[in-house]
């Protein structure tokens, strides 16, 4: 069996510490945190135990960090679509959202169908009904709203009823 693993990457494991204290990303906090183990010492083993993760992605991220540092630590960029609306136009949409219904709309609220519309129509960006709750989800909308009211409704009548009404248990 040869040596044991060890840091090579000329870092402190004070430096290590401050680096785990401002990253944000929980992943490479966990891979710094390891790190930060091993420079004081402990084997992979131990560092495993410790932090109950298995060897082997523990060797990867060592070999990474000592080639490349704490950048070595990062996930790399995952395939995927690209985006169909950037991200100037994702704060149009949002606004347009916000804004509400228009008389262009031709509706009394914005369903999911309606904004997949609107977003073929005027961010030229072609989603399905299940991509456009995805985006929407993604942008913290909500697709509950309150039923709207309709203009001849009689509030002092539904008020009355809903007194008189005898209650069903």
């Amino acid at each position: 069996m040869g040596q044991p693993l060890k840091i090579t990457y000329q870092i402190t494991s004070k430096e290590i510490a401050n680096l785990v204290r401002t990253e944000k990303d929980g992943r490479v906090r966990q891979r710094l945190m390891a790190m930060k183990f091993l420079s004081q010492g402990q084997t992979i083993p131990q560092v495993a135990n410790r932090m109950d993760i298995s060897e082997r992605p523990l060797r990867k991220w060592l070999h990474r960090f000592n080639k490349h540092g704490p950048s070595g630590l990062c996930d790399a960029p995952r395939p995927g679509q690209p985006p169909k609306i950037n991200t100037k136009q994702i704060e149009k949409f949002k606004q347009r959202i916000r804004q509400g219904v228009t008389e262009q709309d031709n509706v009394c609220s914005l369903r999911a169908k309606d904004l997949q519309r609107i977003l073929q129509k005027e961010f030229n960006a072609q989603y399905s009904l299940g991509g456009t709750y995805f985006l929407l989800h993604r942008l913290g909308f909500s697709c509950l709203c309150p039923r709207q009211k309709h203009p001849q409704a009689d509030i002092h009548a539904q008020e009355t009823f809903k007194k008189s009404a005898p209650r069903s248990h």
